[in-house]
C-alpha cells in the first residue's frame, strides 16, 4: 500500500537513490518521533532501491541484538564468505557486493545497533575509492548523538530526513486508506489536534470505530483499548519519578505548572525538573514550558492507565490546592468535573462560578456540562433548584426546547409561592425572547392564580410582569398596563416591583412622546441600582434614555451590565446591552463601531435563531442597516436572508413580531442604498403602520415618517411625502430633542423647493448640530450643499459640502462620501480653514495637532470621546506614514493645530446641574410673543453649538474611574 502524504520525502529520496547508483556513497538519516513512519519510509525505500537495480540489505537494531557482535550486519548481507565475524570479513563482503551491483543498507532503530555493526556501516562508506553505496538509517528525533561512536559518526556524515506528522489536509485520506473511515472536516481536525499527524497514534485512534463515518464527538471521547497498547511504546521501562511526573502532568492538564506537578508526584523540584527532561527524551512531553504532552491523546492514555481512585485522587488533590490558591473557578472546575461525583459542600460554587463564566463568554455548551456536574452530587432542594434554573438559562443557547421544558417542570414542581413566582418569570423571559408573548402571559397568569390571594407581593410581581409583556402585543400595551402606567400612587421605592412599574411606565410615555421628561424619570428610576442581569427585562427604561439623546448615560448602564454578567448567569441581559451600545453608536454616527459590536452578536446566536427570535431580530436589524449606510449591500442582503425576511411583503409574518417594524426599516435602508426608493417608502409605511397600531407614534422610537417621506419625495410623490413629513415635525416637537426635530426639519425640506427649502435645511442643520446624530446632520448638510449650489451660492455650498464630507468620512458613510465626491470639489471656508495634510486623513490630522501641542493620549481621548486604544492606533499610523519615530518628530511634520477655544463671542453650553447628571441641550427660550404649541422652538430661536460636534465619537464611552 502506498504512503500517504509522504510524496515530497519519496521524491527526495529518489534523487539520492539516483546519486548513489552513479558511485557517490550517500548516507541518509531519517529522523522522526515513534509512530511517525520511519519503519513504513524504510520499506518503501528498499522497494524503489531494488527496482533500480540495487541489492538490499535490511536490518534493525534493538536491545535483543544491541551486544551482538556484528548483528546488523549479519543481517543484511549475511555472513562473510570465509565464515569469521571480523570487521575485516564483512568490509570485504560489502565491497564484493558492490563491485557487481549498487548496495542500499536499509537500517531500523540506528540508536539500538550493536557497535561492531556501526563501525562497519561506518567503513563502508570511507572506502578509498567511490563506490555505488545508499546507507539508510532511521533513528529517533533526539538531536544528541548516537549510543555509540559509530552510530554517532554516521549521523554527523549523514543527510537528515526530518519526518513530521501527516497535516490535516492528509487525514481523511489516511483515515479512509487505512482504516476504512469517512472523516468530515471537523473529524479530522479533531483527529490532528489529538495526534499531531502522527500515523502510528492515527491507526491506534481510529482502530475499532465502528463504519463507515465517524464524528468529531466520538472521536473527542475516552481512548480506546488499541490506542492504550499503541502508547505503551512511549511509557513503557520509564523511570518510577518520569512515570509519576508524566501521570501528574496528565492530571492537571493544560498549562500545567512545574511547582503543582511536582507537587503531586510527590518529588522535590530537582527530581521533577530530571524526570521532564527524561520525558521530553523519550518523546512523551514537547520540549516546552509549561509541561504538556507532545500530543494529547498520549495525556489521555496516560490518564486511562491510572487506577480509577488514584486518578480521583489525584484531581481533587489538584483542584484544592488550585482553589487554595485563587488559581480560578474554571481551572478548579475542570479538575472536579474530571473527578465526577463526589459529594463536597465545597465544590458546588466552583463548579457554578465557572459555568456562569463560561456563558457569559457564550460558551454555553461547556457551562452546561458544568451544571450536569453539580446535578450529579446530593444537594439541598433550594440548591439543586437554582442550578437547575441556572442549567435552562445555558441550555437556551444550545437546545432552547429542552431548557423550556426543564423549567416548565421546575415551575410545576415547586410548592414554595415566592419560588413559584421567580420560576414564572424565567419561563416568561424564555418565551418572550422566543417571540411567544401569549404564552408568557398564559404562564404569568395560571401561575398567578395558582399562588392565589394569600402571598400578594408575589401576584402583584407576576402582575407587573404580565403588563410588562403586553408592550411587545401587536395590539399595543393592554389596559391594564396603562392603567398601572397613568396610576397616580407610585410603588415604594428601592425594590424591583418598583423598578418594573417604572419600566412600564417609561415604555409607555416613550411611546406616546408626548413628554420627554415623563418619560426620563422613570427610566432612570428603574434603571437606578439595577442588577447587571435587569437590563434584560428593562431594556425598555434604557432605550428610552437613547431616544432622549442621553447617550452617555445609557452607555453607563451598557457598560456596567457588561461587567456584572461576568459574575451572574445572565448571557442574555450581556446581549440585550451589546444591542444597546451598537444603537448608541449609530445615533451617534458611528457606523464601523456598530457593525463591530453587532457582527458577534449575530455570529453567536445567529440570524433565525430559534432560541432568541427577538434578539436576534433586532441585532440583525441593526446589523443591515449599519451595513446598508456603510454600502455593503452584499452582507446585508445576505444577513436579510439568513433571517427569512429578504423576500416577504410588507405584511406577511412580519406584522405580529415585535421586531418586525425594526427589520422593514433596515431593510428599506437596503432599498434605498439600491436606488429603489419606492420599494423602500413601502417597508416604512408597513413599519409605522404597526407602530401606530401598538400605540408607539413618538418619532424617536423609529423616524418611519421622516425616512418614509424622503423615500416618497425621491420616488416623485412630494404630496404624500409632505404630509407625512408635517406630522412628524408635529410628534418631534411634542418630543422635544433636537435629533428628532432636525431629521423632521430635514425631510420636510426635501418635499419643497427653492428658498423654502434652503430656510427649513438650514434650520435643520442648527438643530442636528446640537444632537448628537452625527450621520444625519451629515446627510442634511450635504443636502443644504446641494440646495445652496442650485441656488448660485458656491462659496457656502463648499463650505458645507466640505463639512458633510468630514462627517461622512467619520462616520464611515462611504455612499454619502462618494455622492459628495462626485459634486464639485468644495472649497474649504475662509473663516474656518480645513486643515489637510497629503499623507495624513482628517481624524489623524486632528490627533497628531493634538498630540503635537503636548496633550497626552487620554487627553486626547476625552477630547475627542474616543478610546485610547482609538488614540493609540491613530497616532501609530501617523508616525508610520511620517517616517518619525514618536512625538518629538511631529513639530518639524506637520503644522501647528488651531486654538480649539470657541470665540468668546459664541455661545457656550450651559453647566451640569449639581447632580451631575448631564442634561438635555434644546434649543434656548425664545422671547418673542408668537403662539406656538407647546415644546416647539420658534423658527428664530438660536440653536446653540453642542458638546457632540467638537470630535469624532468613538464606538465605546466608559465613566471614568472616578465615577
Amino acid at each position: 500500500m502506498p504512503l500517504t502524504g509522504r510524496e515530497a520525502e519519496l521524491a527526495r529520496l529518489d534523487g539520492l537513490i539516483g546519486r548513489a547508483g552513479g558511485g557517490v556513497p550517500v548516507i541518509v538519516a531519517v529522523r522522526g518521533e515513534r509512530g511517525v513512519g520511519k519503519s513504513a519510509l524504510l520499506e518503501a525505500v528498499a522497494a524503489r532501491a531494488a527496482d533500480a537495480g540495487f541489492r538490499v540489505g535490511t536490518a534493525a537494531g534493538g536491545p535483543a541484538v544491541r551486544d551482538s557482535l556484528f548483528a546488523a550486519a549479519r543481517q543484511a548481507l549475511g555472513r562473510p564468505d570465509d565464515g569469521t565475524d571480523t570487521l575485516d570479513g564483512h568490509v570485504a563482503r560489502g565491497r564484493d557486493v558492490m563491485a557487481r551491483t549498487p548496495l542500499a543498507l536499509c537500517v531500523d532503530d540506528l540508536m539500538d545497533v550493536d557497535a561492531s555493526s556501526a563501525t562497519w556501516l561506518v567503513a563502508l562508506a570511507s572506502l578509498d575509492r567511490p563506490v555505488p553505496l545508499l546507507i539508510v538509517a532511521a533513528a529517533g528525533d533526539d538531536p544528541g548523538s548516537g549510543r555509540t561512536a559509530g552510530a554517532a559518526e554516521l549521523l554527523a556524515r549523514a543527510e537528515h530526513l526530518e519526518l513530521t506528522g501527516l497535516p490535516e489536509a492528509g487525514i481523511a485520506e489516511f483515515a479512509a486508506r487505512h482504516c476504512g473511515l469517512a472523516l468530515d472536516a471537523a473529524a479530522a481536525a479533531v483527529c490532528h489536534e489529538l495526534t499531531g499527524g502522527n500515523p502510528g497514534l492515527l491507526l491506534a485512534h481510529l482502530a475499532g470505530r465502528p463504519g463507515p463515518a465517524v464524528t468529531a464527538r466520538e472521536l473527542r471521547g475516552a481512548a480506546g483499548p488499541e490506542a492504550l497498547r499503541c502508547t505503551r511504546r512511549w511509557l513503557d521501562d520509564l523511570p518510577r519519578p518520569a512515570l509519576a511526573m508524566a501521570r501528574a502532568v496528565a492530571v492537571l492538564g493544560d498549562s500545567a505548572e512545574v511547582a503543582h506537578a511536582a507537587a503531586l508526584a510527590e518529588l522535590p523540584v530537582p527530581d521533577a525538573l530530571h524526570a521532564i527532561d527524561t520525558l521530553v527524551a523519550r518523546q512523551v512531553l514537547a520540549n516546552r514550558v509549561p509541561p504538556a504532552f507532545r500530543h494529547p491523546l498520549l495525556g489521555t492514555a496516560v490518564l486511562a492507565g491510572m487506577p480509577v481512585g488514584s486518578r480521583i485522587a489525584a484531581h481533587l488533590k489538584v483542584a484544592r490546592f488550585l482553589r487554595d490558591e485563587q488559581w480560578g473557578a474554571e481551572r478548579v472546575a475542570q479538575q472536579l468535573a474530571a473527578a465526577g461525583p463526589t459529594g463536597l459542600d465545597w465544590a458546588v460554587e466552583p463548579l457554578r462560578a465557572a459555568a456562569r463564566k463560561l456563558l457569559h463568554e457564550g460558551r454555553a455548551e461547556e457551562a452546561s456540562r458544568y451544571l450536569r456536574c453539580v446535578l450529579r452530587d446530593r444537594l439541598p432542594a433550594d440548591v439543586r433548584s437554582a442550578v437547575r434554573r441556572e442549567l435552562a438559562e445555558a441550555e437556551t443557547f444550545v437546545d432552547p426546547d429542552l431548557a423550556l421544558s426543564e423549567l416548565d417542570t421546575l415551575l410545576r414542581e415547586s410548592e414554595d409561592p415566592e419560588v413559584c413566582a421567580e420560576l414564572a418569570l424565567d419561563v416568561a423571559g424564555m418565551l418572550i425572547d422566543r417571540a411567544r408573548p401569549a404564552d408568557a402571559a398564559s404562564v404569568l397568569d395560571e401561575t398567578a392564580e395558582r399562588i392565589g390571594a394569600g402571598h400578594p407581593a408575589a401576584v402583584r410581581r407576576l402582575t407587573l410582569r404580565k403588563a410588562s409583556v403586553s408592550l411587545l402585543d401587536a395590539a399595543g400595551p393592554s389596559a391594564e398596563a396603562r392603567r398601572l402606567a397613568d396610576a397616580d400612587a407610585a410603588e415604594p421605592s428601592g425594590g424591583g416591583r418598583s423598578r418594573e412599574l417604572a419600566n412600564l411606565r417609561a415604555a409607555i410615555a416613550a411611546d406616546r412622546g408626548t413628554d420627554r421628561d415623563a418619560a426620563l424619570a422613570p427610566a432612570r428610576e428603574a434603571l437606578t441600582g439595577a442588577e447587571g442581569g435587569d437590563l434584560g427585562r428593562l431594556w425598555q427604561s434604557c432605550a428610552t434614555l437613547i431616544r432622549a439623546d442621553e447617550l452617555v448615560e445609557a452607555r453607563a448602564h451598557c457598560w456596567r451590565t457588561g461587567r456584572l454578567s461576568r459574575a451572574m448567569s445572565g448571557r442574555r441581559a450581556g446581549l440585550a446591552a451589546d444591542i444597546f451600545r451598537a444603537r448608541i453608536c449609530r445615533v451617534a454616527g458611528d457606523l464601523p463601531g456598530a457593525v463591530a459590536i453587532l457582527r458577534p452578536v449575530v455570529e453567536e446566536i445567529g440570524p433565525g435563531s430559534a432560541a432568541l427570535p427577538m434578539v436576534a431580530g433586532f441585532a440583525v436589524a441593526g446589523l443591515v442597516e449599519a451595513l446598508a449606510q456603510l454600502g455593503d449591500q452584499d452582507e446585508a442582503a445576505a444577513l436579510l436572508a439568513a433571517h427569512g425576511v429578504a423576500g416577504h411583503g410588507p405584511d406577511d409574518d412580519l406584522h405580529a413580531r415585535y421586531e418586525g417594524p425594526y427589520l422593514l426599516a433596515a431593510r428599506a435602508a437596503l432599498w434605498r442604498l439600491r436606488g429603489e426608493p419606492g420599494r423602500a417608502a413601502v417597508d416604512l409605511l408597513a413599519a409605522g403602520r404597526q407602530l401606530v397600531r401598538r400605540g408607539a407614534v413618538s418619532p424617536a422610537v423609529l423616524p418611519w415618517r421622516s425616512r418614509a417621506a424622503l423615500a416618497l419625495a425621491a420616488d416623485g410623490a412630494t404630496d404624500r411625502a409632505e404630509t407625512l413629513a408635517r406630522e412628524e415635525l408635529e410628534a418631534a416637537r411634542r418630543w422635544g430633542t433636537p435629533r428628532s426635530i432636525g431629521v423632521a426639519r430635514h425631510a420636510l425640506a426635501m418635499t419643497r423647493s427653492g428658498e423654502r427649502r434652503l430656510m427649513l435645511l438650514t434650520e435643520a442643520v442648527r438643530h442636528l448640530e446640537a444632537s448628537p446624530a452625527r450621520l444625519e446632520l451629515a446627510v442634511a448638510r450635504a443636502d443644504l450643499g446641494a440646495a445652496l449650489r442650485a441656488a448660485g451660492r458656491t462659496a457656502e455650498a463648499d463650505r458645507e459640502c466640505a463639512a458633510a464630507l468630514a462627517l461622512a468620512g467619520e462616520c464611515g458613510a462611504t455612499p454619502l462620501a462618494r455622492r459628495l465626491r462626485a459634486a464639485p470639489e468644495p472649497v474649504p471656508a475662509h473663516d474656518k480653514p480645513v486643515r489637510t495634510h497629503p499623507l495624513l486623513t482628517p481624524q489623524e490630522l486632528k490627533i497628531a495637532g493634538l498630540a503635537r501641542s503636548g496633550h497626552t493620549n487620554r487627553q486626547i481621548s476625552q477630547m475627542l470621546f474616543l478610546t485610547m486604544r482609538t488614540v493609540e492606533f491613530h497616532l501609530s499610523g501617523v508616525y508610520r506614514k511620517l517616517g518619525i519615530a514618536g512625538r518629538q518628530g511631529l513639530a518639524a511634520a506637520i503644522p501647528a493645530e488651531p486654538s480649539a477655544e470657541p470665540p468668546e463671542d459664541q455661545a457656550r453650553p450651559a453647566a451640569q446641574p449639581a447632580d451631575g447628571r448631564p442634561r438635555h441641550t434644546g434649543p434656548a427660550p425664545c422671547s418673542c410673543s408668537r403662539a406656538l404649541p407647546p415644546g416647539q422652538p420658534c423658527a428664530d430661536t438660536p440653536v446653540r453649538p453642542s458638546r457632540w460636534h467638537d470630535g469624532p465619537r468613538s464606538a465605546e464611552l466608559r465613566p471614568s474611574p472616578s465615577r
